[in-house]
């Protein structure tokens, strides 16, 4: 059930393909959730302006807390962001769905932005970020380079 944490371009490739995006290795960082030698979850972070950051998620297996715990102390810990952002079409209920049980809470929609409905930004505050809590922290390995 546990999993690998790992960090590259691989990642950020592989979340593009299901974001439906592009990855620019130069001007982001990718963490992913790797099992048996294939990526199952994935995060792009780009966009940082010294408050706020732009994060891309896709999932495709079970997550573990020490992912948990890292694809959220990258940007609040690390970089010092205060606000997490993420964009979902609203027709991804998935996706809402999954960021919403993350804690997530929509800030804002555009109407019409997308080919197939609503832009939806939802944010996460640093104050109500849960994962970095001890409970989520585990030393794990990780390979590639970290962030």
């Amino acid at each position: 059930m546990g999993g690998r944490i790992v960090f590259g371009d691989s990642v950020g490739h592989w979340v593009s393909d299901r974001v439906n995006g592009q990855f620019f290795a130069a001007a982001s960082q990718a963490i992913g959730l790797e099992r048996d030698d294939k990526i199952v979850a994935g995060v792009i972070y780009e966009s940082w302006n010294k408050v706020s950051i732009w994060c891309h998620i896709a999932i495709e297996g079970r997550l573990t807390k020490q992912y948990l715990w890292t694809i959220f102390n990258y940007p609040f810990i690390q970089i010092g962001a205060k606000k997490i952002i993420v964009p979902v079409s609203s027709e991804n209920e998935k996706s809402l769905s999954l960021v919403g049980n993350m804690g997530f809470v929509e800030e804002a929609r555009i109407r019409d932005a997308r080919p197939d409905g609503d832009m939806v930004f939802l944010v996460m505050d640093k104050a109500k970020c849960r994962f970095l809590e001890p409970r989520y922290e585990q030393r794990q390995s990780t390979t590639s380079s970290r962030p």
